[in-house]
């Protein structure tokens, strides 16, 4: 018999082990090897599963479960030897990366490392219960066997496979807004202003209030100059372009490879709450709103609405800085100015505001871990100041299964739009657990930071890289993050938020004179416990 260690998601040993075959809990996690062969010429040898095996005569790397006692490295080391009959060596491997992945019953610790040989064909003695064939292939060749539906693919493809001709990749922007999500993955960042990002080019050290059509054309001149400085000395550089304005300045440029998300005008539908409640209405519970497009009077408002409290949403934006809390005429009419009299009306319930970012890729998708929205009513907004992680592990299976339900379909919706990317979704949770969509923010989170911070530390990746293998229709891989123990709060003043004590700085890696930024006090408890958030009656218990 075979046997495996087992291991906690933080990768501690358990006292526990286990005969291969047998199911096991998911909180136990075993350990996952691929070995990854490449020759003096960048071809990767691979081999085809044996026809008696699952997934037959599929190619794929060489890989295997560790035995027990065994190390990732000691067990990649075996595997090519039981497998293909060659000897590998420590001192040849290069670690590309450790991520946990989820399977019901078999959850494992994935460990990917790349060896050097020039073992020829004739050299290799396959094991014929596991491998029906091997060949040496290009990268490309490995490509389109993956389109074709012919290669396995597992975490860490696209960097393995391009580990020879591995792109240099700078982010372009204004004020470089997902700096702090985008710092360990781009090798770069071309902005307005400096900030605290690796390899950052800036156009100037002054706070530039208006982006005039002058300024706009220097700043164009600046971006095509720096592009094509940076093009001339590597010619395999991507410049990621997320902002309408880049990307116009930018549109008649042939000679840069420039990726950006695919359907602007799709992003734009998503970001339009009237837009996503149409579209999932008829799908899934959806919060109770009426569009209002024209001029109404107080009285017609709470007529609408069947109460005397309400809350008034503008169509698009977030952040709560187009939703107030209203329970005067007084209100009703100052806030009918700013949403331009088009908004959505809805009662004012108790609620808790949770929320759930996924990436969505071509081939396969990451579903994060839930949020609970710390949400503050101030000047009459209902304003997003901060998530906890560490609440929502405390709902209960019924909210659980909801929101991972409803996710489902809206993801099933957004594929059949053709929809790559980062995207997040809000919930609202009444006091019987009932579960509505509230909108989809089709954009990095607030809360993203953290979570790379987390797919850093137990994934090897970020949520930056995801995004980007997402829009560039690579494979994501199966990267799972069981929970996150933290939550946060936004602070633009050292002072905010002082009742909270024991908390550690993160800074945005923003311009420090930029007005609009900001930093992040991180906490090991829970915030909404102790703060005055929008929560249920439950939630105060």
């Amino acid at each position: 018999m075979e046997y495996w260690n087992l291991y906690e998601y933080s990768g501690k040993r358990k006292e526990k082990k286990a005969i291969r075959g047998t199911k096991l809990n998911n909180d136990e996690f075993h350990l996952v090897i691929n070995a990854w062969i490449i020759n003096e010429k960048g071809e990767f040898l691979i081999t085809q599963r044996s026809k008696n095996k699952s997934h037959p005569l599929m190619w794929e790397c060489t890989g295997g479960s560790a035995k027990i006692g065994e190390t990732p490295i000691k067990a990649a080391i075996r595997e090519v030897k039981e497998e293909l009959g060659i000897n590998v060596k420590k001192e040849d491997a290069v670690f590309i990366g450790s991520t946990r992945r989820f399977y019901d019953s078999c959850p494992d610790i994935l460990s990917v490392w790349l060896f050097k040989s020039n073992a020829k064909i004739n050299e290799i003695k396959i094991q014929e219960e596991e491998v029906n064939d091997v060949m040496w292939a290009t990268p490309d060749k490995i490509k389109e066997l993956f389109k074709e539906g012919k290669f396995e693919a597992n975490a860490f493809f696209n960097k393995t496979i391009n580990f020879n001709n591995k792109p240099k990749i700078y982010y372009v922007g204004f004020n470089a807004n997902n700096a702090i999500c985008n710092e360990n993955f781009v090798d770069g960042a071309i902005t307005l202003n400096p900030n605290n990002e690796k390899g950052n080019i800036y156009y100037t050290t002054e706070y530039i209030k208006e982006k005039n059509e002058v300024f706009l054309n220097e700043y164009q001149n600046f971006l095509i100059k720096t592009m094509n400085n940076l093009t001339n000395k590597n010619e395999n550089i991507i410049f990621l372009a997320f902002n309408e304005k880049i990307k116009k300045l930018l549109s008649n440029t042939k000679d840069f490879n420039i990726i950006s998300e695919k359907n602007s005008l799709l992003i734009s539908n998503l970001n339009n709450k009237n837009y996503t409640r149409n579209m999932l209405k008829n799908k899934i519970p959806v919060i109770n709103t009426t569009l209002i497009d024209k001029i109404i009077s107080y009285d017609e408002a709470k007529e609408i609405v069947k109460s005397n409290v309400f809350v008034m949403q503008g169509i698009n934006g977030s952040g709560g800085n187009d939703t107030f809390y209203i329970n005067s005429k007084e209100k009703f009419e100052k806030y009918c100015d700013l949403c331009s009299n088009n908004y959505f009306l809805s009662k004012y319930i108790r609620h808790l505001p949770v929320n759930i970012t996924i990436i969505l890729g071509k081939y396969d998708k990451v579903n994060l871990p839930i949020s609970t929205q710390l949400i503050k009513l101030e000047d009459d907004r209902f304003k997003y100041v901060g998530a906890d992680f560490i609440y929502s592990q405390k709902l209960n299976k019924k909210v659980i299964d909801s929101i991972n339900n409803y996710s489902e379909i809206i993801i099933s919706e957004l594929k059949e739009l053709n929809y790559q990317g980062i995207l997040g979704i809000d919930f609202i949770v009444d006091d019987n657990d009932n579960v509505y969509f509230m909108e989809i923010n089709p954009r990095y989170q607030a809360s993203s930071f953290i979570i790379s911070k987390y797919l850093e530390k137990y994934c090897s990746t970020s949520i930056a890289e995801l995004h980007y293998l997402a829009i560039n229709d690579q494979y994501l891989g199966n990267n799972y993050i069981d929970k996150i123990d933290k939550s946060f709060l936004n602070c633009y003043k050292k002072n905010d938020f002082k009742e909270f004590k024991y908390f550690k700085t993160v800074n945005n890696g923003y311009y420090k004179n930029n007005k609009s930024s900001y930093f992040r006090k991180v906490y090991d408890y829970s915030i909404l416990e102790k703060g005055n958030f929008q929560k249920r009656e439950n939630d105060t218990k």
